[in-house]
């Protein structure tokens, strides 16, 4: 099967956000510079396995990864518009030294376009074999 540009695109996005997050976190629980609880670096690490797996299954255009993809797109989707409205907020151990608004607007940004790709028939036919 011949892969998509977009596809893989979206699966490369996937895969080195993931792995730069990995090694960034990794780098500072090695140097002792976290500040982060246990708890928020826990999350953090298992969303990076997450999202690498995802990506590599996307690649591979494994069903399972093509829905798992769009529900954990919607999930983001849904948490940053309800942080958009105050309806909830973080406490900050999440939070990086990029502005979380400006941060939050790219994430809805992105994952609404990747939203947009992968419903698109053609592609969804790629993956449902």
């Amino acid at each position: 099967m011949k892969l998509k540009l977009g596809v893989v695109v979206f699966a490369i996005i996937e895969i080195i956000l993931g792995y730069i997050t990995l090694l960034a976190v990794s780098v500072s629980l090695i140097r002792g510079w976290s500040t982060k609880p246990q708890e928020v670096v826990i999350f953090v690490l298992a969303t990076t396995v997450i999202s690498v797996c995802l990506g590599l299954g996307v690649l591979r255009y494994s069903l399972r990864s093509y829905y798992l993809l769009l529900y954990f797109s919607s999930i983001i989707i849904l948490s940053k518009l309800l942080i958009f409205t105050k309806i909830i907020s973080l406490n900050g151990a999440l939070e990086t030294t990029i502005p979380s608004h400006l941060k939050n607007a790219i994430s809805v940004l992105y994952h609404s376009l990747l939203i947009f790709y992968f419903t698109r028939s053609s592609v969804k036919k790629q993956f449902i074999r």
